[in-house]
């Protein structure tokens, strides 16, 4: 009898342990995001935090924790309520983001959650920004980019790498299908550019690819 009696009440007190509600968020949310504190988060959606609230910075939650790659808690905002479409000051998603930054298993998961993606003008977004991350060329071309889509200025991918010296970009295009012989506005052809500006590790991957 006095056996049952204490496994009753040892029953009961976890019982009441599972019920008792999260202690208080004792860090900001932007914080919380920051170090990759996913108890501090689960405070903060517990309490009431707002999370669709702009950070310091401009940037939401998820394009916080989009940007650093962290899935769990993308996932755990995106379960609560995050807005998958709110962009920052420059104009990016949380999904254009996590592509930049090469975090392409958030990357997924936000497609998946119905994210929207315009492949081709993100790459040349990519490229304007001097990315030279191989997996978010991976991502991109394989979700449809436009390897010979052009800017404003008439300039492919291509084009604007070589006009940054950027040559590991040039490269990962260029093993995706590039066009070298790709000309710019003024008809000068992916070669005679960087001839033109005198960066000769572009000048021999293009001649190794064949460009005229």
């Amino acid at each position: 009898m006095k056996t049952l009696l204490i496994l009753t009440l040892m029953a009961l007190i976890v019982a009441l342990g599972a019920c008792a509600e999260p202690d208080r968020p004792t860090v900001p949310l932007y914080l919380a995001i920051q170090r990759g504190d996913l108890d501090q988060l689960e405070r903060h959606i517990h309490w009431g935090t707002d999370i669709n609230v702009a950070l310091p910075g401009g940037r939401y939650p998820l394009h916080s924790a989009a940007e650093k790659g962290r899935f769990v808690m993308a996932k755990t905002l995106l379960s609560n309520g995050a807005d998958i479409g709110a962009l920052t000051e420059q104009g990016d998603s949380a999904l254009d983001l996590a592509i930049l930054s090469g975090r392409t298993q958030v990357a997924e998961l936000l497609l998946d959650s119905g994210a929207r993606l315009d492949a081709s003008t993100l790459l040349i977004k990519a490229a304007s920004l001097g990315v030279t991350d191989r997996d978010t060329v991976k991502f991109l071309v394989e979700a449809g980019a436009d390897l010979e889509k052009r800017n404003a200025d008439g300039d492919t991918p291509l084009l604007i790498s070589i006009r940054q010296d950027n040559h590991r970009l040039a490269t990962h295009l260029v093993n995706r299908g590039a066009d070298v012989n790709v000309k710019a506005a003024d008809g000068r052809s992916a070669l005679d550019l960087a001839r033109q500006l005198a960066y000769p590790e572009l000048i021999s991957l293009l001649q190794r690819q064949g460009a005229l």
